[in-house]
């Protein structure tokens, strides 16, 4: 199997994500009404990367959860490709805590895996959303948000969306780009945000960029925050670097 290199802050990543379960577990194993502590990795991959720095093996998010310890009580494991999902297929054999599922993570959350976490289910969960590109669906996320048992961290697609979304003019995004952006963004207003219609010489217009990904990522934090519940008091239900 072919594996991903990454980079430095990929690896810091993996690591602040490491630190964190580990962190997590410690804390709720020791809540007695607690009747579980999941993790949730929605793009696990292969497991393992290739250090860009070094030429070695780097542990990926999902190895790093199972060697935590003490251990989360439920593992479950998504990919697209067949052949990585393959791969915890093999490790849910020989481990029953270890669920694995091939296809796409924004059905296979909100239809299998989210439904066993509702609030009264006593379960608490930690789901990792670290998309290749623009896969990831806001209903997804806001799914998640309503269930109030579960801690999310998210990787911001910026690598895909300059490169296929935030031209100086916009008329040269394709329609299927911008399909998957209104996806993620859950509606258009990321437009309205970004560009600003303009007058050409000969009476039509076109729209051009007024603001860069930072914006983008900003605005997208106070998005969280709304469906997560902090301006109701509540703790963000999210983590991350944006």
């Amino acid at each position: 199997m072919k594996l991903d290199q990454i980079g430095f802050w990929s690896e810091i990543k993996l690591e602040i994500i490491k630190k964190y379960a580990k962190a997590y577990t410690s804390i709720m194993s020791k809540q007695s009404w607690c009747k579980g502590y999941v993790y949730i990795d929605a793009f696990a991959g292969a497991g393992k990367h290739i250090s860009r720095k070094t030429g070695e093996l780097v542990p990926g998010s999902p190895l790093n959860a199972l060697n935590v310890t003490p251990p989360f009580t439920e593992y479950h494991f998504i990919d697209l490709d067949e052949e990585r999902a393959e791969v915890f297929n093999e490790i849910a054999g020989e481990n029953q805590s270890v669920h694995s599922y091939h296809g796409n993570c924004n059905e296979i959350l909100v239809k299998e895996i989210f439904p066993a976490l509702n609030y009264d289910s006593f379960k608490r969960a930690l789901c990792i959303l670290d998309p290749y590109g623009l896969q990831l669906n806001w209903g997804t996320i806001k799914a998640a948000a309503e269930l109030k048992t579960t801690d999310i961290f998210i990787n911001f697609p910026i690598m895909d969306i300059n490169r296929n979304i935030l031209f100086e003019d916009f008329a040269k995004a394709e329609s299927e780009d911008i399909e998957r952006m209104n996806a993620f963004w859950g509606d258009e207003s990321w437009k309205q945000l970004l560009y600003k219609e303009q007058a050409t010489l000969f009476g039509d217009t076109h729209h051009i960029k007024i603001e860069d990904y930072q914006t983008l990522a900003k605005e997208f934090c106070k998005r969280l925050k709304q469906i997560g519940g902090e301006n109701e008091g509540q703790r963000p239900f999210y983590r991350g670097r944006f």
